[in-house]
């Protein structure tokens, strides 16, 4: 860089710091000693350089004692949008400012315009801003990336940016907005390429025309890339010359390019960096960020709200009375649409309020708790934790209710284009007006009406991101095969119009789960009986019929064989139909350990079955079994319909709740333990199955695992004295050492040990392996670093015992409640102790500090967390290893080259941050020891993630 531009970059940093405030309080730039300090180069020549630049015409120089120089470009920027500043010596910035009287009228015209954006002048400012330095760079603008999640805007905010590129003269009257998204055509790279740049004649099959691209229609305006991430790195490339040269190529085109002027404004709810091309994000030089719904201020969702209720109130010409509670939930609830979900749930509250209103003849409509939807409701549940926001918004004001409009201000986020309100109010009132004219009951008429709000409900789905579609599909087909999903879809159609009602989307992933798991099912002899045939057969003779012919297009689209058998379980989907939101249904609840264990499964099967049906409850290490078991007692009695609950949990304590839940609320429960995705898949989607009740339930899932009801109720009842032969028993990893001292720590720590005859037993692996039913039946708890994994028997892990409240968790088991006598210990002092009473002839502080310093090497290189489960796990194991490895008697360890191999970064890690406990032992690790500390960390890596 030479001298010239080095002092010129300067000056345009000192200058991007100062705002339009500035100038109007008479700064009046930067004098050649600021400038000279800055740069690091003598005053003279700083001089010397700057009226270069003056006469280049990139500097203004402002005349007086001293002499102020400023950016030119960024003086226009400030004070004119687009209008160039011919004299580049002034007497003074201020009457180059008044000179320019237009160029403030721009900026307060433009100004107007972002003020309509509800929290212009707060969550949205710095975006607002960014917004205008982006529209007013000169000469057209600089091309700008959107970023925000679903809902938050971004279309809207970009439109906006058009309207104040209009007002301010930086686009012409006649400059045109076009929106283009990328994800409707992600599929096909290639009509994409043909849509953005148009193409000539041909150019690919079917292209027998010269035609246009958007490029070429939006020419001198202004094109929206919504969904960018969607666009191929190919199509990103084609974009670098129009965004470099504003030229362009048509799709066949070789040697001819094209001239457009056209401001990019890019959006995408993804994270940039990934997704698209390093290349393509530098041409880019305007990044704004959209809040979402739960970043932005509680005011402004208030404002938000009532603008939405307003809208609402003027489409129907009627006023609608809204209950506080409904706007306290409105206020909290988790809204992961952001404020499209916000504007839609508002709209459907409304729909139904609507119903009433016309049905009832009110004068007003009326919006309370019971229209609300229940993931709405929910809101009231966070209304503590807000509670002095809301307070100051509603608590504050003595009226039970708010009627809209009221006070209605002009401001908005969303554009208000779309007219899907106006056509459900009058369909609703059409269908009303008609129904009554033709004498139908009450009754029906509002199953008619409900009917036109529940097609509306699926019209509002429909405007949700098509990207959020495309994410559900992904999630789904890397369960699914795509052409398993598309036969069933195709087969489902003809179903459709044989029995003359519509299939529900939820109805085709559940069949088309079921056929994807056919032939494991048929490998293990998994059929219906015949008997159970005919009763589907007589009783749903139009579904029977049908099911045959979708068997049939199965197997000629799939190639498969498929039992006859399936019929009838077709049938049963089909026959679902009707009644699947109506009938009863057995409820599910997941419980596992772990901060979002059990939680990300229900997750996973609502998603993939469209429902919400799946209730989960994460219970963490610390958490108390008594408070999980009283949340456990509260949510079977929300979720039981009257058919029963069936409990899907991990192990341990939580196997024995079944039976108690059922004592206390007499709600029939069943339980199924070692949970697994495939198996809460498999029971949510039989449970949402017309007229399936919990025995059936059970006895279809008893194919499936076989660890149902296990009776693991002795974890939280008084174990009986005299009972001299139960155990528990301790293990480690590699030997008994670790093993002994978890023994005598169980053994000191909790007295209920001895009073009820509980012989604690140290064990190595092998020798469990090897123990036979009878023996393994007298043991009711392991405690170790490893899992023996015996089906019905508890498990305790080490650093439960050492770092959480695994003690506390033993002696429950033992004494039926939580005594709190157990003796406590400080962390560090367990783990010193069990490696003091586990090493013979080596220094156990001198090992401690040595292995932790190589742990904290180990974290830094690998990135990870140092949790006190790794520290507690490495240093006893580790401790236990260089006297193996100093005495000669190194463990062996099968496919240490497949375990180094598929773990060459932890490897790598480990023999340079291990090479401080090498030298000060003298001693070398070999690979064998290694491959258990890969194990050690890789299990913990991957129980985090």
């Amino acid at each position: 860089m030479t001298r010239k531009q080095n002092i010129y970059e300067t000056l345009k940093v000192l200058c991007s710091k100062v705002s339009f405030e500035n100038l109007e309080q008479g700064f009046s730039g930067f004098d050649t000693n600021q400038i000279s300090k800055t740069v690091g180069i003598i005053r003279n020549n700083v001089s010397k350089e700057l009226n270069k630049l003056v006469r280049e015409k990139k500097v203004i120089k402002i005349k007086g004692h001293p002499v102020y120089f400023f950016d030119k470009a960024r003086l226009e920027c400030l004070i004119g949008g687009n209008m160039a500043i011919r004299e580049t010596e002034v007497d003074s910035i201020g009457e180059l400012i008044h000179s320019t009287p237009n160029s403030m009228e721009r900026e307060n015209e433009s100004q107007d315009v972002f003020d309509q954006i509800i929290g212009s002048k707060m969550s949205l400012d710095v975006p607002i801003k960014q917004a205008k330095a982006a529209i007013f760079y000169p000469p057209r603008g600089l091309h700008t990336l959107l970023l925000g999640p679903t809902g938050s805007g971004k279309t809207t905010f970009a439109e906006i940016m058009y309207q104040c590129a209009l007002e301010s003269g930086t686009l012409k009257e006649d400059a045109k907005f076009i929106i283009f998204n990328c994800a409707e055509y992600a599929d096909n790279p290639q009509l994409i390429l043909s849509q953005l740049f148009g193409h000539m004649k041909g150019a690919f099959t079917g292209a027998d025309k010269d035609n246009p691209g958007l490029i070429e229609k939006a020419n001198g305006g202004i094109l929206l890339l919504d969904e960018v991430h969607r666009l191929s790195p190919e199509g990103q490339e084609m974009l670098f010359l129009l965004i470099d040269k504003n030229k362009y190529r048509r799709v066949g085109e070789t040697s001819n390019t094209r001239n457009a002027e056209v401001l990019l404004i890019a959006a995408t709810t993804e994270d940039v960096e990934s997704v698209l091309l390093k290349t393509f994000l530098r041409r880019i030089p305007m990044v704004i960020k959209l809040p979402s719904l739960s970043e932005r201020y509680l005011t402004e969702r208030y404002e938000l709200i009532s603008s939405f209720f307003s809208i609402q109130s003027e489409m129907i010409n009627a006023p609608i009375r809204v209950y506080k509670d409904v706007l306290k939930a409105l206020l909290l609830y988790d809204c992961k649409g952001n404020i499209g979900q916000l504007k839609s749930d508002i709209q459907l509250i409304c729909a139904r309020g609507f119903l009433e209103y016309k049905t009832r003849r009110k004068v007003f409509i009326e919006i309370d708790i019971p229209l609300v939807p229940e993931h709405v409701y929910n809101g009231l549940l966070y209304s503590q934790e807000k509670r002095d926001e809301i307070f100051e918004l509603l608590e504050d004001d003595k009226r039970m209710y708010y009627e809209f409009p009221q006070n209605k201000s002009n401001k908005n986020f969303f554009s208000d284009n779309d007219n899907d309100s106006d056509k459900v109010y009058s369909e609703l009132t059409a269908k009303y007006n008609l129904y009554t004219k033709r004498g139908y009951s009450q009754e029906n008429i509002n199953k008619k009406m409900n009917q036109v709000i529940e097609k509306y409900l699926k019209q509002l789905l429909k405007k949700v991101d098509i990207h959020e579609r495309i994410a559900e599909n992904e999630k789904l087909f890397k369960v699914v095969s795509p052409r398993v999903y598309s036969v069933i879809e195709n087969a489902l159609s003809i179903a459709s119009d044989m029995l003359k009602k519509k299939i529900s989307k939820k109805v085709v992933i559940a069949l088309a789960m079921h056929i994807n798991a056919l032939p494991k099912r048929k490998t293990e002899n998994f059929s219906y009986t015949k008997e159970s045939l005919n009763k589907i057969a007589i009783n749903n003779p139009e579904e029977y019929k049908a099911a045959k012919v979708i068997r049939r297009e199965i197997e000629k689209s799939l190639d498969m064989e498929i039992p006859e058998e399936e019929e009838g379980f077709i049938a049963m989907f089909l026959y679902a139909v009707d009644s699947e939101e109506m009938n009863q249904k057995v409820g599910i609840i997941l419980m596992a350990h772990g901060t979002s264990t059990a939680s990300s499964i229900a997750e996973v099967c609502n998603v993939l079955l469209s429902t919400n049906h799946c209730r989960a409850i994460d219970m963490a290490l610390d958490d108390k079994i008594q408070d999980v078991l009283d949340q456990a007692v509260e949510l079977v009695k929300r979720v039981d319909q009257g058919k029963g609950v069936l409990l899907l949990v991990d192990m341990g304590s939580l196997a024995a709740f079944g039976k108690i839940i059922e004592e206390r609320t007499g709600i029939p429960i069943v339980t199924i333990q070692m949970v697994s995705t495939s198996i809460a898949l498999d029971a949510v989607r039989k449970s949402l199955m017309s007229g399936m009740t919990l025995a059936q339930l059970r006895e279809e899932l008893q194919d499936v695992t076989p660890n149902i009801g296990i009776n693991l109720t002795r974890e939280l009842t008084i174990a009986k004295p005299g009972i001299s032969s139960k155990m528990i028993v301790t293990t480690c990893m590699t030997s008994e050492g670790t093993a002994v001292k978890l023994a005598s720590l169980i053994k000191d720590s909790i007295p209920g040990i001895v009073e009820h005859n509980i012989i604690v037993q140290p064990m190595k692996m092998q020798k469990i392996k090897s123990l036979t039913r009878d023996k393994l039946d007298t043991i009711f708890l392991f405690v170790g670093s490893l899992n023996p994994e015996i089906m019905g028997i508890p498990y305790i892990s080490t650093d439960e015992i050492v770092i959480h409240n695994g003690l506390e968790r033993i002696s429950t088991m033992i004494e039926g409640r939580r005594i709190g006598i157990y003796k406590k210990r400080l962390i560090p002092n367990i783990t010193m102790e069990i490696i003091e009473d586990s090493l013979s002839f080596l220094n156990p502080q001198k090992a401690y500090d040595v292995l932790e310093r190589a742990l904290n090497d180990i974290v830094s290189i690998l990135r990870i967390e140092k949790t006190d489960r790794l520290k507690a796990c490495f240093l006893m194991h580790c401790t236990c290893m260089i006297e193996r490895v100093i005495k000669k008697e190194a463990l062996p360890y099968e496919d240490i080259a497949m375990c180094i191999q598929g773990n060459i970064d932890i490897y790598h890690a480990l023999k340079r941050s291990l090479q401080i406990a090498e030298d000060t032992f003298s001693m070398i690790i070999p690979d064998t020891e290694l491959g258990y500390i890969i194990d050690l960390i890789d299990t913990d890596r991957r129980t985090r993630k």
